[in-house]
């Protein structure tokens, strides 16, 4: 029997969509179709024209719903995450990392719940394109990330999680002294290895007296940092009226500031 013998069995597939949602309905029921109609016969069908197609009995049995079709179809909208972005990005020690939190993603079927997850040993200030492969059906999957954007469309199962940039390595130096005075100058147990307009964290700072006003002055709080030398660089601070003086320890940390990540899903954000 040919194509177009077959296709008067089903009116549904005689008519024209008009719009989006008879657009889903078509491939819908034209993926149910193709599949039974394999299953009818060897899993081939012969076009008006003489030309045999086989191979479609090694199709998967069922199409729940557009679950088993491509997450996007170009200008339609198939997906939400159920969050503005399920991405977020830290310095992981020596490389970056970029974690995936538990989220949903609704579909015009019902919601599809994925785990949360992680991939590691990333470069620092790179723009990563992440993807989980194997279907939509959710629960536990494997992400990755790629910088490639053309590799999201590498596999028909293949679904956008969304885009983030890794942040810069975080730095962090341990002191060995603190002259007070405005600015407030700081020496380093080694070279730092800041960069002027830097933001730093001071921390651990241990004075003169438990609790005392340098510590209550500087730990917790961040500055611009103004590298002077190597092992040196001051902050912004008038540090001339504090009565305490260093006693031990004390951090400057870089502060690394990471770009807002886009969602990714049917309806996911984009920017090459």
């Amino acid at each position: 029997m040919t194509i177009n013998a077959r296709l008067r069995e089903n009116p549904t597939l005689q008519r024209m969509p008009k719009n989006e949602r008879e657009w889903t309905d078509y491939t819908r029921e034209l993926a149910k179709w193709v599949i039974k109609i394999a299953k009818l016969g060897d899993g081939s069908i012969t076009t008006s024209g003489g030309t045999t197609i086989s191979g479609l009995d090694e199709m998967p049995g069922v199409v729940a719903s557009e679950r088993s079709l491509p997450m996007v179809n170009i200008g339609n909208l198939r997906s939400v995450q159920s969050s503005a972005s399920a991405l977020s990005a830290s310095d992981g020690g020596a490389s970056a990392t970029i974690t995936i939190a538990g989220h949903t993603l609704a579909t015009t079927s019902g919601d599809v719940t994925f785990n949360a997850g992680s991939v590691t040993g990333l470069s620092y200030e790179t723009t990563y394109y992440v993807y989980a492969d194997g279907g939509y059906t959710g629960g536990a999957v494997t992400y990755a990330a790629t910088t490639d954007p053309t590799d999201l469309v590498g596999d028909l199962g293949r679904y956008y999680v969304g885009q983030i940039t890794t942040g810069a390595a975080e730095t962090t130096s341990g002191f060995s002294s603190i002259t007070l005075g405005s600015p407030t100058t700081i020496n380093t147990a080694a070279p730092h290895g800041f960069t002027s307009g830097w933001t730093v964290e001071i921390d651990n700072i241990v004075d003169s007296l438990p609790g005392g006003d340098m510590e209550a002055a500087l730990n917790g709080n961040s500055y611009v940092a103004t590298v002077t030398f190597p092992a040196v660089f001051t902050i912004p601070y008038d540090s001339s009226g504090l009565t305490n003086t260093y006693v031990s320890s004390g951090t400057a940390t870089r502060v690394v500031t990471y770009p807002p990540p886009l969602p990714g899903g049917g309806g996911g954000g984009f920017e090459p």
